[in-house]
């Protein structure tokens, strides 16, 4: 029957469809592991005897062979991690001595304390006492039951393809719906409520699942808010509809590129390697699944202390440390290199070393954080002074706004 003649525009019944499909996704996170006979084997990892586990929880197909530690070494570690844990005993005392922190965080926190240095430096639970100030007790609590209620079909779809493809090869992530994907859902769909302006992109289910990692469901959630929101990471406008801090990102990146890595910017023009080839899923994932991972929690120590510095800095000290080798490089090769950074090549300790070095002549050049936006111009008040532009202008001004766009379209992300 047509839909004008039944009486249901057939938008009513789109939205019903869609609503029938969200609600069974809600629903099946909430069953978890309870019932399995959904899942196909090809939607979970295989299981093998001779699959190892490295320290940080990660999955491989080859056993992994076993260093062992001299009794040096140990002493040095446990010496190291006893410190780490009375300055996060007397973490107000430590603020007033923010020398001591920063030298320890830039040597590295101990994977076993990240947990408890993190929200530290994130402020979740200033930022949850905060909120609930203005919102009301159990914000988060609330927020997961207004998922459920009102969230959109595009957000809850999304969020589901995305969960079943984030870190399936940890221990936390790897068996379909189990607790550690429902912790994950719950944040994520949460989330897309709590903040509006974004609701849901891909970059974002990378993230919470590397923080649930380390800290408890409810502490991402906060976390989250924190990066997104605070003055300190600004990371909201990566994510809302036309990634306009991703734009102005590609656009410095490339200023930066050429004032200090210029043999390498001269060697990616020739190649025609421009910026958003690869500095995309840097700045959207915050480097996560870029560089390895042992790198990666240096860098986010580092990165939850001075702020949103460090991604821009990151970005030149990868070219300026891979320098010789990128430039010996075809177009085809620089993609694949820049697919995950070759652990085999790096040097944990000198790449830190030159992010150091990086950050601090970027902070003397006052590069290191993006420039201060234009000022808004005033609207348009009629249609005569819109023609009484020279339309060499007008062209001028649409092909600059093409070539600032780093050759990245503005909608959101579909794959990273």
């Amino acid at each position: 029957m047509d839909a004008a003649l039944s009486g249901r525009p057939e938008d009513d019944r789109t939205r019903e469809r869609e609503n029938a499909i969200r609600d069974r996704i809600i629903e099946r996170y909430g069953q978890g592991r309870s019932r399995t006979d959904d899942i196909e084997p090809w939607e979970e990892p295989e299981i093998s005897y001779y699959h190892s586990k490295d320290k940080y929880g990660f999955i491989h197909d080859k056993p992994i062979p076993m260093e062992p530690m001299d009794k040096k070494t140990l002493e040095k570690m446990q010496t190291k991690e006893r410190k780490w844990f009375k300055m996060v005993q007397e973490w107000e005392k430590t603020q007033t001595e923010p020398t001591d922190l920063k030298a320890r965080i830039w040597k590295g926190c101990p994977n076993s304390l990240r947990g408890k240095v993190w929200p530290q430096l994130l402020k979740t639970q200033q930022t949850k006492e905060l909120n609930e100030r203005s919102l009301g007790p159990d914000v988060y609590e609330r927020m997961k039951q207004t998922a459920k209620r009102r969230s959109s079909h595009r957000d809850i779809v999304q969020i589901d393809l995305d969960i079943h493809r984030t870190y399936r090869n940890h221990e936390m992530f790897q068996l379909k719906y189990d607790v550690m994907q429902q912790k994950l859902f719950n944040v994520l769909s949460a989330y897309s409520v709590f903040n509006t302006s974004v609701g849901y992109c891909q970059a974002m289910s990378s993230l919470a699942a590397f923080l649930l990692m380390y800290l408890k469901e409810e502490e991402v959630f906060w976390a989250l808010t924190s990066l997104l929101r605070s003055t300190k990471y600004q990371m909201n406008n990566l994510y809302v509809q036309d990634l306009q801090k991703l734009h102005r990102l590609i656009e410095h990146h490339l200023v930066l590129r050429k004032k200090f890595t210029y043999t390498v910017h001269k060697h990616f023009k020739k190649q025609e390697f421009i910026p958003s080839l690869y500095v995309t899923r840097w700045f959207m994932k915050n480097y996560l699944d870029s560089v390895p991972f042992s790198i990666n929690l240096r860098m986010w120590d580092i990165f939850l202390y001075e702020g949103e510095e460090i991604s821009v800095a990151m970005s030149i000290c990868i070219l300026r440390t891979f320098k010789r080798t990128l430039i010996k490089l075809n177009m085809e090769q620089l993609q694949e290199f820049f697919q995950v950074l070759p652990e085999k090549q790096l040097d944990e300790e000198k790449l830190l070393d030159n992010l150091m070095e990086v950050l601090s002549d970027l902070r003397r050049s006052r590069l290191s954080i993006l420039p201060p936006l234009p000022p808004v111009q005033p609207p348009v008040r009629s249609s005569e002074s819109m023609t009484a532009l020279p339309s060499n202008k007008v062209k001028k001004k649409k092909k600059r706004d093409s070539v600032t766009n780093g050759g990245l379209p503005s909608m959101h992300l579909t794959s990273l």
